[in-house]
């Protein structure tokens, strides 16, 4: 070691020629980092859609999505099988392990699902969704027009912008909302199929016929072939007129003579609204799962220039949700954070060491080791989010530690070299006595947080980029601390007598002479410290809990549900009222309403339901200066001029990961699971009331099982078989004459529009118009459907849910003004009575942010003492002495002291941010214990008497402990004290080390010392008669 050190202090032109490049290197990593606002926390997941036009819930469930589920059980390393089955619509959502590619997963499901095909009905065409995940919706936008109408609209949002902006790098695909989608009807007159004896099959079968291109292969002429095409595609409505349906007595019969051929719309299922603007369309832009969401966005907006001149005049595409802005605040944040952690330290510095080339030799370490970070990150495919970057936020003071620890004993010994004694040979001496000590030491801090690599879910993909870039920086700083600050050192550090600032030094002497006290009383000092150990543990169990502390995005979501029977026409009107309402909030910047689903339905939610989008002004612009939480109110006072609904509220991506994640929006959800639906709504209504009942619920509220009304159509098989009627043939009139069938699609150049066949509205507006509808017999006679069938209303299930195979129903409820963990023990405690009258077959879960919670407390009770035994194996390596490596970890249960306190004090609840701290602090805990004891065993190996040892000890190390200690405190309180967005999730972890810093360095400095000397003083007399024993037996060996 001794000829390493003195090879890199003579070799400095190739140290700071590596360092050079470390730098340009590190900076050209930086800007090649990836860059989003947050880190991905969804699962691997594949969702199924499959719409069924017509079919209802329980038919949807019936014969489609229970198909699909039992094709999808027995894949590999699937964690949970769940699925939504609405009216036409099926989602079926395959969550995976976390390590599962998402291409083999997908690839799998695929295999699967064409298996499952032939098990569903005609028509149904199960898809899967986009490869993207709960953050991939990284920019939306609406058309907006005074000219254009909603069909217009979306016919320039399908094939004008959205091919443009799916052909940009990174972007999966465009989805689609609201507007109405253009089709081609044919309005088929009865009258007309009666008089020319014509059935509705021939009218289709023609229409498919006619529509089509033929290739007559080519014909050779001289030198050369031609090839030859007969042009039968329909064009236009023109076209489709002149179709002939049938010839009688030599006269053609056209298809305009039976039908009205006209532009119409498809049914939709969706409709959006913006501002007090009426009804718009919008585009989301879907990013591909692993893509740069800064590098797409950037991409799209300068896309955006270019799409709008293509565009007719009056048509504006604009923007409402660009995620870019949420990235830049959440890194502003971070930036800052470092930046002013930072220039804290080199304020810290420069008060101690009280010159200028020494604070410049150990502020050098704090840039590289992050420029060195980078490269590694950039090697290792990280991003730069809120939390990889907010690890390096948070290790800005104690990257320091190890130079400060290397320079500040350098100098020390600088200052004490005899004259004419070489630098080099005296910087190596101070290097080799502290490279055991630090090295050991940052290799415990950088131990400790292995358990957060074992973290799983949502909670690993939270905070492993943090543990990840932490980790990365503390063994970063330790090499720059032994292979550049010594090189560094001897080229700029002075000689001579060391400087200190007056107030500094009366601190030093206050500190000693308090110290002289406390030795004097030992047995009182651990007396006072226990003491406070046991206040501080009686004071830690009225700390509440909770998973996550909530990440600001400055903006709102609110999911807003009405009545089952809801129509998309009145939705929509009510949306674009509460739109208006909400604008005049002088807060809010912009709000978008979307009501039902989109095309892509990764939420499939009915047109009974609407989430708003709401999208505040910067915080320097709130007119009243008033909080996000004043806000929220004044909405809710807003809304509640709006009756008949009832509202949750969330943020735009923490509602779309939790849907994703989980299929809840809440915080907490109490799922119900058994067979009979009846059942589950009634057990669901006492649940609710339970969820309603505890202090903290707020928006509790039921899944709307039953409410929708449905006008089922029974057969009378005897009576239709007197005539020669199968169920297929009735089937067939309500599906095209009511419902519209889909025959044909008309191509536009590169456009193509559906053509679709139908009953004029004015013949199936109601009950009686459709049982007038004839039917044609076998003998040609027509039949009305009054004589071979009734119509009967009945109730219907909204939505059925089903996980792992069996029916579900979920109870929601956020929980606000109390923390997750005693909202619910109270929970269980008041289900337990419910949960034992159950029939048989019937259960309760608890789901939402509890599940989250529950896993990682679980994981870190398993793994941290495990690592905290690998911590003490390596400070018996360190230390040398058991019973040493036993004092330091006998220490660590009093730094969680000012970490418990603080949370108290600041009335934070115990949340995995806080666990996180905690860890973390044990750590630096370690690291200030063993910089002391090493150095004190170090002197009484030397022959120096233990009081006096001890009192040398914690005078020579004061400076460099209250520099380690006092540059990781202030480097976190930029931190604490910021408001920015992702701030909120930084705060307990800066919180909790600040607070720890306090109690663990008090503990290092008054309690270690003394507890050094009761140890040392009992283990003496052992020591002693070892020693005598081993001189003893040494004569006769």
């Amino acid at each position: 070691m001794n000829r390493l050190f003195n090879f890199l202090l003579t070799q400095r032109f190739f140290i700071f020629l590596l360092t050079f490049v470390l730098i340009v290197t590190g900076l050209v990593s930086w800007h090649r980092l990836p860059i989003d606002a947050f880190p991905d926390v969804t699962n691997v997941q594949v969702m199924i859609l499959t719409k069924v036009p017509g079919f209802t819930s329980m038919d949807v469930e019936q014969r489609v999505t229970f198909p699909i589920e039992q094709h999808m059980g027995g894949l590999p390393q699937v964690k949970q099988v769940r699925s939504v089955s609405k009216s036409e619509i099926s989602q079926v959502v395959v969550i995976f392990e976390d390590d599962v590619d998402i291409y083999f997963a997908r690839q799998q499901v695929f295999e699967r699902l064409a298996e499952a095909r032939e098990s569903l009905p005609e028509g149904s065409e199960p898809e899967m969704t986009p490869i993207s995940t709960g953050l991939g919706e990284v920019f939306q936008y609406t058309l907006d027009s005074d000219k254009l109408d909603p069909t217009e609209l979306r016919t320039l949002q399908d094939w004008v912008v959205a091919p443009q902006l799916r052909s940009i790098p990174g972007v999966t695909e465009i989805n689609s909302f609201g507007g109405f989608v253009k089709q081609y009807h044919v309005l088929v007159r009865p009258t007309a199929l009666e008089k020319y004896n014509i059935t509705l099959r021939d009218v289709i079968e023609v229409i498919e016929a006619n529509n089509a291109n033929a290739g007559g292969s080519y014909i050779v002429k001289d030198w050369q072939q031609t090839f030859i095409r007969s042009l039968g595609l329909l064009k236009n409505i023109e076209d489709i007129g002149n179709v002939v349906v049938k010839t009688s007595n030599g006269i053609p019969i056209l298809l305009k003579d039976i039908a009205e051929i006209t532009f119409g719309t498809q049914t939709r299922q969706g409709g959006v609204t913006r501002d007090d603007k009426g009804e718009v369309v919008a585009g989301m832009v879907i990013m591909l799962q692993g893509a740069n969401s800064k590098t797409v966005v950037d991409q799209v907006k300068q896309k955006i220039p270019q799409i709008q001149k293509s565009l007719p005049e009056g048509v504006k595409l604009n923007p409402f949700y660009d995620r870019t802005s949420l990235i830049q605040a959440c890194i502003a944040t971070v930036i800052n954070a470092i930046t002013e952690g930072g220039i804290c330290v080199i304020f810290v510095l420069f008060l101690f060491l009280a010159e200028l080339r020494t604070a410049i030799v150990v502020l050098f370490s704090i840039p590289l080791t992050f420029l060195v970070s980078f490269i590694i990150m950039d090697f290792t495919g990280m991003s730069s989010n809120l939390m990889s970057l907010g690890g390096l936020a948070f290790s800005v003071g104690m990257v320091v530690d190890a130079s400060i620890i290397v320079a500040e004993n350098a100098r020390r010994h600088l200052a004490n070299a005899k004259p004419g004694e070489k630098r080099i040979t005296v910087i190596n001496q101070a290097i080799q006595e502290v490279v055991r000590p630090v090295s050991f030491s940052i290799l415990i801090v950088a131990l400790i947080l292995v358990p957060l690599l074992t973290l799983q879910g949502m909670e690993g993909k939270m905070f492993i980029p943090l543990a990840q870039t932490m980790l990365i920086s503390m063994l970063v700083s330790l090499l720059v601390a032994l292979i550049i600050t010594p090189s560094v050192s001897e080229s700029l550090l002075p000689a001579g007598k060391e400087y200190e600032f007056p107030f500094v030094g009366w601190f030093h002497r206050l500190y000693c002479k308090l110290l002289n006290l406390l030795l004097r009383f030992k047995w009182a000092t651990i007396a006072v410290s226990f003491a406070g150990l046991i206040f501080t543990a009686l004071l830690a169990t009225r700390l509440g809990t909770d998973f996550m502390p909530e990440l600001d995005e400055g903006a709102i979501a609110i999911n807003s549900v009405r009545l089952p029977n809801a129509s998309l026409a009145g939705s929509v009107k009510v949306a674009d009222e509460i739109d208006r309402l909400i604008m005049k909030i002088p807060e809010v910047e912009t709000v978008v309403a979307k009501t039902g689903r989109a095309e892509i339905s990764e939420d499939p939610m009915g047109p009974e339901q609407t989430d708003f989008v709401i999208m505040l002004k910067s915080r320097e612009a709130f007119p009243q200066r008033r909080g996000k939480k004043e806000v929220i109110e004044n909405i809710k006072t807003v809304l509640a001029e709006v009756p008949g609904l009832r509202h949750s509220f969330s943020q735009p991506i923490a509602l779309r990961v939790n849907e994703l994640i989980s299929g809840i929006k809440s915080d907490v959800a109490v799922k119900v699971f058994g067979d009979d639906l009846d059942k589950l709504a009634e057990i669901a209504r006492e649940v609710a009331a339970v969820l309603a009942g505890i202090p903290g619920a707020d928006d509790t509220k039921s899944a709307q099982l039953s409410g929708m009304n449905q006008l089922d159509l029974e057969i009378d098989r005897a009576a239709a078989s007197r005539y020669g009627l199968n169920s297929s043939e009735i089937n067939d009139l309500i599906e095209t004459a009511v419902g519209g069938r889909t025959v044909t699609t008309i191509i536009e150049g590169q456009r193509r529009f559906a053509l679709q066949i139908r009953y004029p509205e004015s013949l199936r507006k109601n009950e009686s118009d459709i049982m007038n509808l004839k039917i044609r017999a076998p003998e040609g006679q027509l039949i009305p459907l009054s004589q071979i069938a009734r119509l009967k209303p009945v109730e219907i299930p909204i939505e059925i849910k089903r996980e792992n195979g069996i029916r579900s129903l979920v109870v929601e409820t956020n929980v606000r003004n109390r923390d997750l963990g005693s909202f619910i023990a109270d929970l269980q405690e008041r289900l337990e009575p419910l949960e034992k009258k159950l029939p048989t077959g019937y259960f309760l879960s608890l789901g939402g942010q509890f599940e989250n919670q529950q896993r990682a407390m679980q994981r870190l009770s398993l793994v941290v003492p495990i690592v905290l035994l690998m911590i003490m194996i390596l400070l018996v390596i360190a230390l040398g002495k058991l019973r040493d490596a036993v004092l330091v970890i006998a220490i660590l249960p009093f730094a969680l002291v000012g970490g418990i306190i603080a949370l108290w004090l600041w009335k934070m609840t115990f949340s995995v941010s806080a666990a996180i701290a905690f860890i973390v602090l044990l750590g630096v805990a370690v690291q200030d214990g063993v910089l002391l004891i090493s150095f004190l065993r170090q002197l009484i190996d030397e022959g120096i008497p233990l009081n006096e040892a001890v009192k040398q000890a914690c005078n020579l190390r004061y400076r460099a402990i209250m520099m380690t200690t006092l540059t990781s405190f202030i480097g976190h309180v930029p931190m604490l004290l910021s408001d920015g967005s992702g701030a909120d999730i930084q705060k307990p972890l800066a919180l909790v080390v600040n607070g720890g810093l306090v109690s663990s360095t008090l503990l290092t400095l008054f309690v270690l010392p003394a507890l050094f000397a009761v140890t040392e003083s009992f283990f003496a007399g052992s020591d002693e008669k070892d020693l005598a024993a081993t001189v003893e037996e040494k004569p006769g060996a």
